[in-house]
């Protein structure tokens, strides 16, 4: 047997290229989590407000307006306490690992949360289309530079599953006709189920209404079927509103997604722009993937693209990169289905597209392994070691909330009742145990670092953010980390204030007070600046400044 037979008879084997795939996929997101990406800021803050559910088992974090649903920290809360989470971590401040730990587990979690996403897009397009388009669209999908935004703790990383689940339910339906009726109104409301999970994680989910819906309509053309998927699909994100409504917050809410809705204007385009920098290659062949789908009038893709293309560039004004992950598996499909179709008609010629998308793919491949071989992050967890080194210089006894010791945070997670802003702050020490006068060591930080001190090393008096509308008292122990994302609210307060919605938190006043007799400063400096940014794979690196420098004053 001739090389190219065994490749052949290798390539038409049912399960050695699912293995091929989901092994590239484990790699490429599994591979070095928290060296790459760095720690963006909204890692630090869906991780506070996960921790916060764990620990004290509300949705009362107060770390801002209303900005999103509950959903995306409710099921990472969930995940952290099905594997004990953090009681699994040596949070000694001794430790220094214990730092990198502390972001590592919620990393693979969504590092198998790809995983699935890669077997799901993998079957939808085997189900939609056919085999060949499902291989070729999977291996971009797992291997190429884009996706490796995915590696990082946002909703849209968390809420991909549940999609590309309903999404799945739909394609299956319209291929089998011949389900009994339970079966399919059965499938029909797991997939609203889904979608409306996906919306209660991130609201503008709501784009992939009309496309399953229309397919949903299509499968057995009987109304009662589309009432019964719609019902879920928006019953469960109006838990989000009523809920504030319940809490006399509705006003709250509105100016909260209004705001969210108008802030400053960064457009689609400049978003697409972003994307063409972090990936070139993916990002040409998935447009012109889409071209060819509205060409061929492929309704599934197009339905799938114009609500989302629509509702970001008609309705919400400000859109970053990677928040249009939602459409990351449509650019593989779209490229995947396109690809198959010229190598299918090229009977004369087909060993030329076949070799043009293996080199596509292998420098795909190569431009991922350069990018998650690198430690571009270790500057932010030099910056928790310091921290580390700091505090443990300091003597301070357990925090205790209504004379109960919180020594294990995920203990609590059953107390619905524990509102931290109706409890007992105010640290208890045992009798015959002289205090210190200065009990209280104050962190302000961004939320990449505050999660792990209040919920880790349970250092009660660490703000949430910079912007915690908290006084600093003359006697506190103070550590301020400013990286660039806490510059920024110093130097930009008053211009970007939103008095609408904001008005109510902190002005820089008494941050600067906390500056007061803080001389002890130490840089941590990022090493995204020794790449060539404008040399590709390496454009991806200036999305991965992570803040950088980061300077941390303390009066310790």
């Amino acid at each position: 047997m001739s090389l190219l037979d065994k490749v052949t008879s290798l390539y038409k084997n049912k399960y050695y290229l699912i293995i091929l795939i989901i092994s590239a996929t484990f790699f490429t997101h599994l591979f070095n989590p928290i060296g790459f990406p760095s720690v963006h800021i909204d890692e630090g803050i869906y991780m506070y407000r996960a921790m916060h559910l764990l620990t004290f088992g509300n949705l009362e974090w107060n770390t801002a307006f209303y900005d999103h649903p509950y959903f995306g920290p409710i099921i990472l809360a969930s995940l952290l306490y099905i594997i004990n989470y953090p009681a699994i971590i040596v949070s000694d401040l001794n430790d220094h690992s214990s730092v990198e730990l502390a972001y590592i587990v919620p990393r693979l979690i969504i590092g198998f949360f790809f995983i699935l996403d890669t077997i799901l897009l993998y079957a939808i397009t085997k189900i939609h289309y056919n085999r060949d388009a499902a291989i070729i669209s999977s291996l971009l999908f797992s291997i190429m530079p884009l996706t490796w935004a995915m590696r990082r703790i946002y909703l849209e990383s968390i809420l991909y599953p549940f999609l590309l689940s309903s999404i799945l339910i739909v394609v299956y339906l319209k291929s089998s006709k011949n389900l009994s009726m339970k079966t399919g109104n059965f499938l029909i409301l797991v997939s609203g189920i889904m979608l409306g999970l996906s919306i209660f994680t991130k609201a503008p989910l709501i784009d992939m209404i009309p496309l399953l819906t229309f397919y949903i309509y299509l499968y057995k053309r009987k109304i009662i079927q589309v009432f019964l998927f719609l019902i879920p699909t928006i019953s469960i994100p109006l838990l989000w509103p009523i809920d504030a409504a319940f809490s006399g917050e509705f006003d709250q809410w509105t100016i909260g997604v209004i705001s969210q809705l108008e802030r400053q204007n960064d457009s689609i385009l400049n978003a697409l722009y972003d994307l063409y920098s972090i990936d070139p290659i993916l990002l040409v062949m998935g447009l012109a993937g889409t071209i060819f789908a509205v060409i061929r009038r492929d309704f599934f893709l197009i339905m799938w693209i114009v609500p989302f293309l629509i509702i970001f560039s008609f309705f919400i004004s400000y859109v970053n990169w990677f928040h249009l992950i939602p459409i990351f598996g449509l650019f593989c499909i779209a490229s995947g289905v396109m690809i198959d179709w010229i190598i299918k008609r090229s009977s004369k010629a087909r060993i030329i597209p076949i070799s043009i998308i293996s080199v596509v793919m292998v420098i795909g491949f190569f431009s991922t392994l350069v990018l998650i071989s690198t430690n571009i992050s270790s500057f932010q967890y030099q910056s928790m070691t310091h921290i580390n080194t700091l505090l443990s210089r300091v003597t301070e006894l357990p925090v205790q909330y209504h004379d109960k010791t919180i020594s294990a945070p995920f203990l609590t997670l059953n107390k619905v009742d524990q509102n931290i802003d109706s409890m007992d702050t105010t640290p208890h020490y045992p009798e015959n145990n002289n205090a210190p006068h200065n009990y209280s060591t104050v962190i302000i930080s961004s939320p990449i670092y505050s999660w792990i001190y209040k919920f880790i090393y349970n250092y009660n008096n660490t703000f949430s953010s910079y912007t915690d509308n908290k006084e600093v008292k003359k006697d506190d122990k103070v550590i301020l980390v400013l990286d660039r994302y806490f510059r920024d609210y110093l130097v930009n307060n008053v211009e970007s204030r939103n008095k609408s919605w904001n008005s109510d938190l902190t002005t820089s006043t008494n941050l600067y007070n906390a500056f007061v007799g803080l001389n002890s400063t130490k840089y941590f400096y990022g090493t995204t600046s020794d790449f060539d940014l404008s040399q590709y794979p390496f454009t991806s690196m200036r999305f991965n400044m992570g803040g950088s420098p980061v300077e941390i004053r303390a009066d310790l």
